[in-house]
């Protein structure tokens, strides 16, 4: 792997412990709502896991320090974090199988810190859960997040690694038009496939209806992939659609080229066809046939009445597409999936429980009879990736349409 540019490593690390122990939590209790709330992320945080062989995997992090809290200290102003990680055998019985704490003081605001690597205990042969947690000292914030770590399957998409043009982990799961890749894997020499799917997924159907037939699609081309010393020479995905890299007759990792611009709105195309969860099959239909920018413009002055109010429902709905794309983009764009559907239209949840299989969502308070639930079963596709569908039932149809009424004051 190529090394590192200096830059990511100007904010020294001047205390670092690790410590390792055992003992019982149970993830399915913790409401990580937090998760889903923007004000409650780090905009720029991210990671990454590698295994490296088969007892360690790499955790790789990439902290945006510009966001964290900077006082002032001797003269100068430095940031203090503190990044937190626990690897527990599943999210029931919770049994912590290794954990670390990483202290760092930064004195030069703005850079990023990339920290190249982490090495968790974790053996081959079982899946895990991380829980992570960076705490920004100075304000008293922390940020969390849950990586499900993969070592059970012989390939898995834990044994490859895209890299970017400076060899440092890419760290999302989606290329930029023109963006060129490679990949890292944990054997020196391989022969694999990617798959290429332009076919482009629909926006979710509302609660009430019928979910999605995900059948098994056919690949519209294949191109194969040399490994040499553990890494392909540079890859370019030319074409919008799914890309999924084939190891040992399955497939172990999948990239999307999503439309440019991606996770933010691309362009006025974008923004009429998200409008569908808020619009008639009528209005949807009329706005098909009108210019982009023309049917955006007529949609929400006719919904508001006023150019103002219009401009404000503009900014809320399309942060929480952009929003959506952000946290919960798995198969397809995060907006278009049953949870991204469910934000958009009802904003962040209160509660949210995740396990195993489901997620939960609760607006409202806890064992309140009037607080309204929705439960996303983790289903396995076709392709051997996983997408999370929400269990739909009739029951939901009023509090449904009543919340679209809001958007269309």
């Amino acid at each position: 792997m190529k090394s590192r540019p200096t830059f990511f490593i100007v904010a020294l690390l001047t205390a670092m412990s690790l410590s390792y122990c055992k003992g019982p939590a149970n993830l399915s209790y913790r409401n990580i709502s937090g998760f889903y709330k923007p004000d409650r992320q780090l905009a720029g945080l991210s990671y990454a896991l590698f295994n490296l062989n088969d007892s360690i995997t790499n955790l790789y992090v990439r902290i945006p320090m510009e966001g964290l809290r900077y006082l002032p200290d001797s003269g100068t102003g430095k940031s203090r974090f503190r990044l937190n990680y626990q690897l527990f055998d599943g999210y029931e019985k919770g049994v912590l199988i290794d954990s670390a704490s990483i202290e760092g003081v930064d004195s030069l605001k703005g850079k990023t810190i990339f920290i190249d690597s982490v090495p968790i205990h974790a053996l081959a042969g079982n899946d895990y859960v991380l829980s992570i947690e960076l705490l920004d000292l100075n304000a008293g914030i922390n940020y969390g997040a849950f990586l499900s770590l993969y070592r059970k399957q012989a390939y898995n998409v834990h044994d490859f690694l895209l890299l970017d043009a400076s060899g440092l982990p890419l760290m999302r799961n989606f290329l930029n038009k023109n963006e060129k890749v490679r990949i890292r894997s944990n054997r020196l020499s391989d022969s694999l496939q990617f798959k290429f799917f332009q076919e482009k997924y629909l926006p979710a159907s509302p609660p009430f209806g019928f979910p999605d037939n995900m059948a098994e699609q056919v690949a519209d081309s294949v191109f194969g992939i040399e490994f040499r010393d553990g890494v392909t020479s540079f890859i370019a995905m030319p074409g919008e659609g799914r890309y999924l890299l084939y190891g040992g007759g399955s497939p172990v990792m999948v990239v999307h080229r999503f439309y440019d611009g991606f996770p933010d709105i691309g362009s006025i195309i974008q923004m009429r066809e998200s409008l569908r969860y808020i619009s008639t099959d009528a209005e949807y239909g009329e706005m098909s046939l009108l210019p982009p920018r023309a049917a955006i413009d007529e949609f929400w002055i006719k919904l508001t009445g006023h150019s103002e109010r219009a401009l404000a429902q503009i900014r809320r709905y399309y942060g929480r597409v952009e929003e959506a794309n952000r946290f919960f983009s798995l198969s397809r764009e995060g907006w278009k999936s049953d949870r991204g559907m469910i934000y958009i239209v009802y904003g962040p949840p209160n509660l949210v429980y995740r396990n195993a299989a489901t997620e939960q969502w609760t607006y409202g308070e806890a064992g309140n009879p009037l607080s309204l639930r929705f439960l996303f079963n983790l289903e396995s596709l076709p392709d051997n990736q996983a997408e999370y569908f929400l269990i739909r039932s009739e029951t939901y149809r009023t509090p449904w349409h009543m919340s679209v009424s809001n958007w269309r004051r």
